[in-house]
Formats: C-alpha cells, sequence, structure tokens
C-alpha cells in the first residue's frame, strides 16, 4: 500500500538493517512512526514520458507518469540511510482550493450561455441563449454610449475614466455584476513536523547528529554538479569540456535531494493518518538548547536538540487519488 500511494517501491527499507532511528528502541513492526526515505531530484520534464510506472488500479497512466516525474522513477540519494522517528505532537495537513467571484454582464452572461448551448450539442438551447442574449443587448445601449464617451474623454488625455464612470455620473447606475463563483486553481501541500530528541548514551548521541546531518545534507544544493547527463560522455569530450580529476564544474549546482514521509502502522501505512507524495525539504532548523539552557553530556552531545522540518508536495493530488476507506493521502 505505501508503495502505490507515493509511486516508489519502500517496503524493503523498512526491515533494513542500513537505516537511522531515535529512539534507539523504536520497533517498525510494532509501533507507530514516521518513515524518512530519501531520493534524488529528477526535473520532470527530464524524461521521454516512457519510463517504467507503477501500475495503479484506478489512475490513468497519464496520472501516473505525473506522480513519477514524467515516467522516470526516483533515484535513492547515495550516502544516506532511511530514517525512523517517533509520531511527533502535531500531525496536520490541509487542502486549499482558490476559488474567486467573477463578474458577468448580462450581455456576456447570454453568449456565454449560448456557447455552452452549441457545445453540449444543444440546438434549441443555442437560439433560446442567443435570442436572449440579443434582447439584452437592445437594453445595453447606455452602455455602448458610456464606454464610447470614456475612451474618447481618455484618447484626449483628459482623464483616467472607465465606462463604470460615465454610467454612474450621468445616468445614476452601474452595470450588474452577475458575479459567479469560479474555480481558479488548487495549491501543492505544505506541512511542518518538529522532533525533540534528547540522547540517554553516546551511542543514541551519535544517531541524533546523522540524523540532522542527514537532513542537511539532503536539503542542500551540491556545488560544481555536472548537468545531466554528462557522465555518459565520452572521456575525449570530458576532457575537452575542461573535466579534471578533482574538478568541478563551478558553472552549475546540483538541485537539493527529495524524500518521502509516510506515516507507519507497523510495516503498513498508517490507515487514519495522512500521507505525502515526493516531498521537497524546504526548511531544517535545529535548536541546541531547547530548554533555554546550555547543557551537554560528558562527550559535549547537548543534552537534548529539536529538529524542526518544513516539506512542501513537489506534485499535486487528485480526487482520483483519494481513498476514503483506508490510508489516503
Amino acid at each position: 500500500m505505501a508503495e502505490k500511494l507515493n509511486f516508489i517501491n519502500t517496503k524493503s527499507q523498512i526491515q533494513s538493517a542500513s537505516r537511522l532511528q531515535y529512539p534507539s528502541n523504536i520497533f517498525s513492526n510494532y509501533t507507530d512512526y514516521v518513515k524518512f526515505d530519501f531520493y534524488k531530484y529528477q526535473g520532470p520534464f527530464s524524461g521521454d514520458g516512457k519510463g517504467k510506472t507503477t501500475d495503479i488500479n484506478g489512475l490513468s497512466p497519464d496520472l501516473q507518469k505525473y506522480n513519477q516525474s514524467d515516467g522516470q522513477q526516483y533515484k535513492k540519494y547515495s550516502g544516506v540511510e532511511p530514517i525512523l522517528m517517533y509520531m511527533p505532537e502535531d500531525i496536520s495537513t490541509g487542502y486549499q482550493t482558490d476559488w474567486t467571484g467573477k463578474g458577468f454582464s448580462n450581455i456576456a452572461a447570454g453568449l456565454l450561455k449560448s456557447s455552452g448551448a452549441a457545445n453540449a450539442g444543444n440546438g434549441a438551447g443555442t437560439i433560446d441563449a442567443f435570442v436572449s442574449a440579443l434582447s439584452t443587448a437592445g437594453g445595453a445601449a447606455p452602455t455602448a454610449v458610456a464606454q464610447g464617451i470614456s475612451t474618447g474623454i481618455n484618447a484626449l488625455g483628459a482623464g483616467d475614466v472607465s465606462t463604470e464612470d460615465v454610467l454612474q455620473g450621468s445616468l445614476g447606475v452601474v452595470l450588474n455584476p452577475n458575479t459567479e463563483l469560479m474555480f481558479q486553481g488548487f495549491k501543492l501541500r505544505s506541512f511542518g513536523l518538529k522532533f525533540k530528541m534528547a540522547p540517554r548514551n553516546e551511542k543514541e548521541a551519535l544517531e541524533i547528529r546523522k540524523i540532522i546531518g542527514t537532513f542537511k545534507k539532503v536539503s542542500l544544493p551540491n556545488y560544481g554538479q555536472e548537468p545531466g547527463g554528462i557522465s555518459d560522455l565520452s572521456k575525449a569530450l570530458k576532457n575537452a569540456l575542461g573535466k579534471q580529476k578533482g574538478r568541478t564544474n563551478n558553472n552549475y549546482i546540483g538541485v537539493p535531494g527529495l524524500c518521502t514521509v509516510q506515516f507507519m502502522k507497523g510495516n503498513v501505512l498508517h490507515p487514519f493518518l495522512p500521507q505525502y507524495k515526493v516531498c521537497a525539504i524546504t526548511d531544517v532548523s535545529i535548536n541546541y538548547t531547547p530548554d533555554g539552557t546550555y547543557s551537554t553530556l560528558t562527550d559535549g552531545s547537548p543534552v537534548a536538540i529539536e529538529l524542526a522540518l518544513q516539506f512542501s508536495e513537489t506534485k499535486l493530488v487528485y480526487s482520483n487519488e483519494i481513498i476514503r476507506d483506508g490510508a489516503s493521502y
């Protein structure tokens, strides 16, 4: 189920011995926890759209390709391990759509109805709407006159006058706005998680340091990264481009890595908590004195550290992908 929702096969990584975790006695098979897996950035237009996609029942191939960055599977971020963390205190999500009121004059409304009837193949409705629009237009002669007056005044540079100004100032009326609520779009989800970690021994202190280092490393760009595909060039061409051992291409920086954030119940997705698509790590904040006092263990590690993370989904969530009775976005 986890792989189907996120379009990435991470199940094997849950049982992997090569992972970081806090607290050290967290048991992935029995407890609720958060799992982070890390991946290289895959440009949404870097593939040909013919990559191998995960077959998800009920989702169109185009939507599957969109989720997998133009059909290309994300590759693991090298040099880092999956991270398991305890459930944070504040878990929430939101879904935002943008609806905006838009005004239509009676003439425009009539013509739009005529167009809608024509597109729907309703001939009789098209004629009725067109006749209605003509009758409305006949009663809107003052509007046309007012528009001509405002255009003339503005052309002479005598002021900035609108059609509404002329109608109101000379006739004491304004256009009927006929406002309708129109859908404008929807937004990518963003969310944050916060963890307070207090090491109980040197081993756990080292684990915490690696966890923090992983999020910092993945969230930042690489200096001097070669453009995609450069590794496939011949050795001679690399030399011609000035590629020398130990040198980097300082014309470019590599895009930071991505991660998946999954709320787990044992080795499956938690059925009652929100799930997310591949995310960008937009903020990593570390507080080394969360209790307001500087204090360390004998090895120098702070007695407590607070890690605050901010994420933004890289893909939109559509109604087709919502599961009403199980683990879902």
